[in-house]
């Protein structure tokens, strides 16, 4: 029987009956599932009733599934996960996403209710919109997180199909030689110096104006990219990476002689004038009013670091190395520059060329010769 009266007996000698219900259910695939539970209500009709309900819920597999609507479950993902697993910069991403894109769309949603259908439809609707495909990508990358936790913290039986949009190469842009050049003699004092530092080292804006002495080592032309600012908060790089990277003997020089005035009270290298860490947006304005004066189109920090590989690998260093010098977790990040190398390919081909050297006199000969 399903739904009967069961005796049972606390250690402490006292006991009494029950109603239980007691289910054993064939799924489509041949398994079997045994459900035991207790009756909320302690009647005969009443165990015969949540017996139906188990069957219902295990019938459409529900059975042992939490409920929580999306909004609700984003509270949790942000408590458990956001706050708990990722870092600081990639926190306020992940909030921004969920603020903008995704609570608007399926807030009140329940988690089991999210088809492939509605996603795609939040995809059609950001493109719509105009948003890039990288943009549209991130956005569906957060959801997916966010599903595929549901599903393993009991909200989802499955997780609907995602269909993430390719994403095309990113066009970068990189300084000339003689926008360089422009953009130093133009930079002012305070702006020199962190402007002449992301070129040589190709340190991004936040490991720049994070930067501090005990990460220079002069004596052997060196510095440690351990840390980086990210809306006003210091933690690791980029992908947690800590690179070393080489000083040149210029950049070197300019250092010991910037470190003599810039006050001890700051550990920076690149303080303001109130020792404090320079804001991002105040960082950006100066750059851009350097171009201005300089004559050459407003850029932003990151184009420094795209002309420090790009200048690396037109000199022919090996895309090996620009990996390291970058931190770039991917080789294929750093070889988005490869073709700005004129004597790569040719290079490579040309040195085919003495594998077989009777090969290459026999066609040096002249036809009556050979």
């Amino acid at each position: 029987m399903s739904v009967r009266r069961n005796r049972f007996r606390h250690r402490d000698g006292t006991g009494g009956e029950h109603w239980i219900v007691d289910v054993v259910f064939e799924h489509a695939d041949g398994r079997h599932k045994r459900v035991r539970k207790v009756s909320p209500v302690q009647t005969r009709r009443g165990a015969e009733e949540y017996e139906r309900q188990l069957r219902g819920e295990l019938l459409e597999g529900r059975f042992g599934r939490k409920e929580a609507r999306f909004d609700e479950f984003a509270e949790e993902f942000d408590e458990i996960h956001i706050k708990g697993e990722l870092k600081w910069s990639t926190q306020i991403r992940y909030r921004s996403t969920l603020k903008t894109h995704l609570l608007p769309t399926f807030g009140t949603c329940n988690m089991d209710e999210i088809e492939s259908a509605q996603v795609s439809r939040l995809r059609a609707q950001m493109r719509a919109a105009g948003l890039s495909a990288s943009t549209i990508r991130n956005t569906l990358g957060v959801l997916s997180r966010m599903l595929h936790l549901a599903k393993e913290w009991g909200y989802l039986r499955e997780v609907p199909h995602i269909a993430f949009p390719k994403v095309p190469s990113p066009r970068f842009r990189f300084l000339s030689e003689e926008e360089r050049r422009a953009l130093l003699a133009n930079a002012g004092d305070y702006w020199y110096g962190p402007i002449y530092f992301g070129l040589m080292t190709g340190c991004r804006m936040g490991e720049i104006f994070a930067l501090e002495r005990d990460q220079l080592d002069l004596a052997n032309a060196t510095v440690r990219i351990d840390r980086a600012v990210f809306r006003g908060k210091v933690a690791l790089p980029k992908h947690d990476k800590v690179r070393t990277i080489d000083l040149s003997p210029g950049l070197v020089e300019f250092l010991r002689r910037h470190l003599r005035v810039v006050p001890l009270k700051s550990r920076l290298v690149f303080p303001t004038a109130e020792g404090t860490i320079r804001q991002e947006r105040k960082a950006d304005q100066g750059l851009r009013r350097a171009c201005k004066r300089a004559g050459i189109e407003p850029c932003g920090w990151h184009v420094l670091r795209h002309t420090f590989a790009s200048h690396l690998v037109m000199k022919g260093v090996p895309p090996q190395v620009v990996q390291e010098l970058l931190g770039h977790s991917r080789i294929d990040e750093t070889m988005r520059y490869s073709h700005l190398s004129p004597h790569m390919k040719r290079g490579a081909v040309v040195r085919l060329d003495d594998l077989d050297l009777k090969a290459s006199e026999s066609l040096a000969l002249a036809p009556g010769q050979k």
